[in-house]
């Protein structure tokens, strides 16, 4: 299993330069298995997909040098 980043966007949206995009991580065993996971919404449709960069990061609580690999939400 490993883990990817599929992008989602919304079935129908208004804009088209700047879809409203979402992110769901998950782990798969091949990318194309991610993509159907993630397609399971109907109002969502796949728009890419790519191996997940995860790192494991403290506790938000706990103090930390940010580093440029951090995942910052």
């Amino acid at each position: 299993m490993h883990p990817y980043c599929v992008l989602l966007r919304p079935q129908h949206f208004v804009n088209s330069l700047y879809p409203r995009t979402k992110r769901y991580y998950l782990r798969a065993k091949s990318a194309a298995q991610a993509m159907l996971i993630a397609s399971d919404d109907p109002e969502w449709l796949v728009f890419g997909v790519e191996p997940a960069r995860m790192s494991a990061l403290p506790p938000q609580g706990e103090r930390s040098i940010s580093t440029k690999n951090s995942i910052v939400a």
